[in-house]
């Protein structure tokens, strides 16, 4: 009988734990009030989300960069073997990289136009996230063997 796949959290590196509670969490956050606006003598102050409202070009870009990047810690998760063609680490770090940059932009022009809660929780997880991509990068770092150079010592 074939044993059953199990997703074992412990097995998983600091780095990845960071990518995938800061992308879940970063989804779960591009659909709280990142912006409001008030419309003065109503007293009607409707919110938008960061799908919407300024900047939803670059909200938008967040929200599916966000998706890619808790999908591949899902797949990594879930221990899915890729092609050895297939550069995981770069496209990974891309997609960071992306999520980091788009929660940024999305951040510096809601905030500019009564920015709300939801932006701030948007920054600070795209710092943690950024963190886990350096983090990331620094596993690589160590994983990889050096470059041969050509020189003996």
């Amino acid at each position: 009988m074939a044993q059953r796949p199990s997703f074992d959290l412990t097995k998983l590196s600091t780095a990845d734990k960071i990518l995938l509670g800061g992308s879940l969490l970063m989804f779960i956050d591009t659909f709280l009030p990142w912006q409001r606006v008030c419309l003065g003598i109503l007293g009607i102050c409707p919110s938008a989300n960061a799908w919407g409202g300024n900047g939803s070009f670059a909200g938008v870009l967040l929200g599916l960069f966000t998706i890619a990047l808790l999908i591949g810690e899902i797949m990594v998760v879930g221990g899915v073997a890729m092609p050895p063609n297939i550069p995981v680490s770069t496209v990974m770090g891309g997609v960071t990289l992306g999520t980091v940059l788009f929660a940024l932009i999305k951040f510096l022009i809601v905030i500019g136009k009564s920015g709300s809660y939801g932006a701030w929780i948007g920054l600070i997880l795209a710092i943690v996230i950024a963190y886990g991509g350096y983090m990331k990068m620094q596993e690589a770092k160590a994983v990889s063997p050096p470059a041969d150079t050509g020189f003996t010592a």
